[in-house]
C-alpha cells in the first residue's frame, strides 16, 4: 500500500545510515519530511536511525536496502520506492565509495564499482524516479571538492565525482522546468576513511584555509537552502572551508 501523500513532502536519501547521509535524514525529518532511506551494508545503523525517527514520528521512515554497485539492486530500489510512495519531492544522491586506487594497481573491478556507485547509480535513480517526482521538486547530488581538484592515489574516485558534477549540470537542463537539479561539493566535513592512517587528513586540514573540519551541519543547512530556493538549478555549491580556492 502506497504511503501518505497529499500535502506531505517525501525524500529519498541514499547512503543514509551513517555519517553525512544520517545527518541529512535527521535534519529533514525535523522539518516534517517523510523519508525513504537507502543503505547497503550498514543494516544495524540503518535500523537504529529508522527506529529513532519513527519513535519521534510513527511511520515516517522506510528503509530500502540496495547495493548500488549492482544494477539489479538499483532497479529493485526504484521499483520498491515507486510501490511505496505515489510521489517524491526530493532525491539526495549521497551514497558513495571512496577506496584508495593508486595508479598502476587499480583493477577494472575497482574502477567499475566506483563508477557504478558514484555516478551510474545516481543517473539511473534519477531516470527511474523522475516520473513520480512532484512539480517543483528537487534533486541534490552530493559531489566532492575533489571532483574539480586532483587527489593523488584516488584517480578513479575523483573522476567519478567530476562526472557527477557534469551530470548535475546536464540533468538540470534535461529536467527543467519541473525538477531542479543541484549539487553540493563538500571538503573536509568529517574524517573520511582513507586519510587517517596515512596522515592525509592532517595534510588536508592544513591545506584548508579555515584549518578545521566543517561538521555535518554545514551540509544539512545547504540541503535545506537548495530545497527551499526555487530559482536555483544546475549549480554545485562548495562547502570546503576554502579548499577549492587553493
Amino acid at each position: 500500500m502506497k504511503q501518505l501523500v497529499i500535502g506531505t513532502k517525501v525524500a529519498l536519501i541514499t547512503g543514509a545510515a551513517q555519517r553525512l547521509g544520517r545527518g541529512i535524514a535527521e535534519h529533514l525529518h525535523q522539518s516534517g519530511w517523510q523519508l525513504a532511506l537507502g543503505f547497503s551494508q550498514s543494516k544495524t545503523a540503518a535500523d537504529a536511525i529508522a527506529h529513532k525517527l519513527n519513535q519521534a514520528r510513527p511511520k515516517s521512515v522506510r528503509l530500502f536496502q540496495a547495493d548500488l554497485a549492482q544494477q539489479s539492486d538499483v532497479a529493485q530500489l526504484i521499483n520498491d520506492v515507486k510501490a511505496e510512495y505515489d510521489h517524491l519531492d526530493l532525491i539526495v544522491n549521497n551514497a558513495a565509495v571512496f577506496p584508495s586506487t593508486p595508479f598502476g594497481s587499480t583493477s577494472p573491478a575497482q574502477w567499475d564499482e566506483i563508477f557504478s556507485v558514484n555516478l551510474k547509480a545516481p543517473f539511473m535513480i534519477c531516470q527511474g524516479l523522475a516520473p513520480i517526482m512532484a512539480p517543483y521538486s528537487s534533486i541534490i547530488n552530493i559531489c566532492d571538492v575533489f571532483g574539480e581538484k586532483p587527489l593523488a592515489g584516488h584517480s578513479a574516485y575523483t573522476a567519478s565525482k567530476a562526472g557527477l558534477i557534469m551530470l548535475t549540470k546536464s540533468l538540470a537542463l534535461e529536467l527543467a522546468p519541473g525538477i531542479r537539479v543541484n549539487g553540493i561539493a563538500p571538503g573536509a566535513l568529517l574524517e573520511p576513511a582513507g586519510y587517517e592512517d596515512a596522515g592525509l587528513l592532517t595534510d588536508l586540514i592544513t591545506r584548508t584555509p579555515l584549518h578545521r573540519l566543517g561538521g555535518s551541519d554545514c551540509l544539512d543547512s545547504i540541503v535545506a537552502f537548495l530545497v527551499d530556493n526555487q530559482y536555483i538549478t544546475g549549480q554545485v555549491i562548495p562547502i570546503d572551508g576554502g579548499l577549492s580556492t587553493t
